[in-house]
């Protein structure tokens, strides 16, 4: 299992901090939200040599940080950081995973560690971590038909929402192949670079069979400073 996190993100609402350093970088209770991440999925077992990290705003801070922790770890840049989305940094990073089952997350979550044991241990291949019943507007949200996910989205109305996606994706092998494929599609050929990775992701819901994976664990996405404030009183004791 291998490991890829969108990493790339300017993090403007959570200014003056991120005049330094990069959101991921943002510490909750004195742990960077980024550090937080890998040391879930090293508790978890998969090793920082199959971790890759897609780069963008103060990518020389973040690069500086990680390495000194995790020398191993693999850092792609996202020189088009500014001008970009995270499904452009994901498919930077596609030659990273490829072929191999794996991991995806954004790098502005804050999580316990919980959450990637539940992703491991399901049996489905292709797994969305959800919370189920929460209904966030900020968040992506998913639809389930007989036990199959059908929709993900911002737009999702709460009468028909399964519960609020975290950010957190486990692929299959051949969930990857299909995902980076409708990425390239967007990318390549129709030149649209600035949007969310869950756009390509929700183009092939009709072709993989995607399940939602309930989570049990807490977790914050951490866009502004009321975010921030939220994640260090939720995570104060642990």
């Amino acid at each position: 299992m291998k490991a890829l996190i969108l990493a790339a993100g300017l993090g403007t609402r959570l200014a003056p901090i991120t005049h330094d350093i990069p959101k991921s970088l943002v510490p909750v209770n004195g742990k960077p939200i980024l550090i937080k991440q890998i040391d879930n999925l090293v508790e978890n077992g998969i090793s920082p040599q199959d971790i890759t990290i897609v780069s963008g705003y103060k990518a020389d801070i973040l690069e500086e940080k990680v390495h000194e922790m995790f020398p191993e770890i693999s850092i792609i840049k996202n020189e088009k950081f500014d001008v970009t989305n995270n499904m452009y940094s994901a498919f930077l990073g596609r030659n990273m995973v490829q072929g191999n089952s794996f991991l995806m997350m954004n790098a502005d979550v804050f999580y316990d560690a919980s959450i990637i044991k539940e992703l491991l241990e399901n049996e489905q291949d292709n797994l969305i971590a959800t919370d189920v019943g929460n209904y966030l507007d900020e968040s992506m949200k998913v639809v389930e038909n007989n036990g199959r996910l059908v929709k993900i989205s911002k737009d999702i109305s709460e009468e028909e929402a399964l519960g609020a996606s975290i950010d957190v994706y486990k692929f299959s092998k051949n969930g990857g192949e299909m995902f980076f494929k409708k990425c390239q599609e967007y990318i390549e050929n129709r030149k649209e670079t600035n949007m969310w990775s869950e756009v390509a992701l929700n183009d092939i819901l009709n072709d993989v069979l995607f399940a939602a994976c309930p989570i049990t664990g807490k977790w914050v996405e951490i866009d502004n400073h009321e975010d921030l404030s939220l994640a260090e009183s939720l995570f104060k004791n642990t």
